[in-house]
């Protein structure tokens, strides 16, 4: 026999659920009776009305980025290193903290009049993968992605801008789990991101070089040996997340682009100082904003 606790409380999720206008009082509704989470998955189950409603929620209480939808922009510029973000935010106006969750921050500022969105990003392709799929499901549609990177052509000198017309990746994990499927995706960005930012960015004085870039899950394994292997098969340098930007807005519908500054090289040994990665820093950041709000 049914606990009446319980069958009164499924009879209230019962009701809200048919008379629903938005996810988000669902969401609230649902967080109140939070001592009863069994209660909503027979829901769920049981109606076959509810089951969209319910993957969604289920979807915003895995979420990484812990804001209403209106505060995030539809341009995002995402990053995996907090000092570049604060960069980033430096050319804002009116800049506000919309989300800090497991040390993921998101900021909300104005930029010559158009709302802009930045984001951490963490770490990793899976990382990667998290924020990417959580901003498309609240409306991003252009996303910017500034990282760093090492050369591993002799070609890249430490300080270029390197863009990525493709990216290289380990198959498996991430790309196998989205894909449900053997086959690989190639991994390209927007073309005419692509295009504007190397006009932007050469304009501006700086070194661009476009080419093929690989996303290594393991930057401890990184050394010479790796890194003339990889500048032999034809990449300009690596990194540690880019392949699942390009993956992920593939995927679901989003242009996006990254924007790597080459730190040093992996087969010369030469890299930047302090101060000049500070310069070229800034000088790419304000590119990248330009290039959103054109």
């Amino acid at each position: 026999m049914k606990n009446p606790l319980y069958a009164d409380n499924e009879y209230k999720v019962s009701i809200f659920c048919n008379n629903a206008k938005n996810i988000y009082n669902l969401t609230t509704f649902i967080l109140l009776i939070g001592k009863y989470p069994d209660i909503i998955l027979n829901f769920a189950v049981m109606h076959s009305t509810t089951q969209q409603i319910y993957g969604m929620l289920q979807l915003r209480f895995m979420a990484i980025i812990k804001a209403d939808k209106e505060k995030i922009s539809d341009k995002v510029v995402i990053l995996g290193n907090l000092d570049r973000q604060k960069t980033i935010n430096s050319y804002l106006n009116n800049v506000e903290k919309v989300s800090e969750f497991a040390g993921y921050h998101a900021y909300t500022g104005e930029y010559q009049g158009e709302k802009i969105t930045t984001v951490f990003h963490g770490i990793g392709i899976p990382s990667m993968a998290l924020i990417v799929d959580d901003l498309v499901s609240m409306g991003a549609r252009k996303i910017v992605r500034f990282g760093s990177s090492f050369a591993v052509s002799e070609k890249v000198k430490p300080g270029t801008a390197v863009l990525p017309i493709g990216y290289s990746y380990y198959p498996g994990g991430v790309f196998r789990q989205y894909l449900k499927d053997d086959y690989s995706i190639a991994l390209t960005p927007d073309y005419s991101m692509l295009k504007s930012g190397e006009e932007r960015l050469n304009k501006d004085g700086m070194k661009v070089m476009v080419g093929n870039v690989f996303t290594s899950d393991a930057l401890m394994t990184h050394n010479k040996e790796f890194a003339e292997k990889l500048g032999r098969d034809g990449h300009l340098a690596v990194e540690l997340e880019g392949a699942g930007l390009y993956f992920i807005a593939k995927l679901k519908g989003a242009s996006a682009l990254s924007v790597h500054l080459a730190y040093g090289n992996l087969v010369t040994g030469e890299s930047l100082k302090a101060e000049e990665i500070t310069a070229k820093e800034r000088i790419i950041s304000k590119n990248i904003l330009d290039l959103l709000v054109e």
